[in-house]
Parts: structure tokens; sequence; C-alpha cells
């Protein structure tokens, strides 16, 4: 099953619904595959702060990807994972989960890396990204090994 996975995720990557995606904070600035902005109908350039992608999360669910974050980087959570909707370029909310892990963390700055795919609205995060999970929280693979292969 893990090889199906993994195959699955390699797919997604290469379709174009799902992208990588680096932060650093406090700073808050972003490099990501196109393929993140162009699910949404924008351009790279329209993306330079997470700010810019937050802004346009829906207020519902805005709060909760932010204490995701926070959670995340508190060390209350080993992954920062979440479920949002976002409004595309058309204006119309389309639904990703998205799963990211610190790689590194100084006094004065956090470097994280992650993937976010776009699925559907109604649906609960399905059996392939739990399996996709759960491999990264057992580190075979790590986040940065798949980060890498795709970056």
């Amino acid at each position: 099953m893990e090889n199906y996975n993994l195959e699955t995720f390699d797919k997604a990557i290469l379709e174009g619904s799902a992208a990588w995606w680096e932060m650093e904070l406090p700073s808050g600035q972003v490099i990501f595959s196109d393929s993140k902005t162009s699910m949404l109908g924008y351009k790279y350039k329209d993306f330079k702060n997470y700010k810019d992608f937050t802004n346009i999360v829906h207020p519902d669910d805005h709060d909760k990807i932010m204490q995701d974050m926070r959670d995340h980087l508190d060390g209350k959570k080993e992954l920062y994972e979440t479920k949002y909707r976002i409004k595309n370029k058309d204006g119309e909310y389309l639904t990703f989960y998205d799963i990211g892990q610190i790689i590194s963390k100084t006094e004065n700055n956090i470097k994280l890396i992650g993937f976010v795919w776009k699925i559907e609205e109604n649906t609960d995060i399905n059996n392939e990204m739990k399996e996709f999970r759960n491999l990264i929280l057992k580190g075979n693979p790590s986040l940065i090994d798949l980060f890498k292969k795709f970056k």
C-alpha cells in the first residue's frame, strides 16, 4: 500500500492537483510550486507572503487554519495539518488539504515545508491522504525527502 500511496502522490503533483510549499517565519515569505497558484487561477507573482494566501481563505476556516499552525509551531502537534476552503480567481471556493512540518528552527527563524492537495468539498480526508500522513509520521518517507524530490 505504501508504494500505491506514493505513486498516487507523485501523480497528483505531476498533474497539478497537489503542490509543495516552503515558508519562513517570522518574515512570512513563501515559495511554492506553480501548481499551488494555478489551481486557484492566479499567477505565482500574486503571492509573496503567507498572508496573500490566508487573506483569501474562507472566513469560517481562517481561525482554524491559524490555530492549526500555532499548535504545530508551539509543539502541540507533530504536523501542521488542516482542511480549508480558499477563494479562486473566479470568486468560487475550492477545498484543500494541507500538511506541513518544521524543518529548522533557530532563535530568530523557523522554516516549514509542506504539501497541499485540492480535494472535493464535502469529503473527509480520504484514505490515501491518511495513509500518506501516517507514512510521514513514521518518517518513511520524510517530508524533507519528498520535498527534495519535487522542488
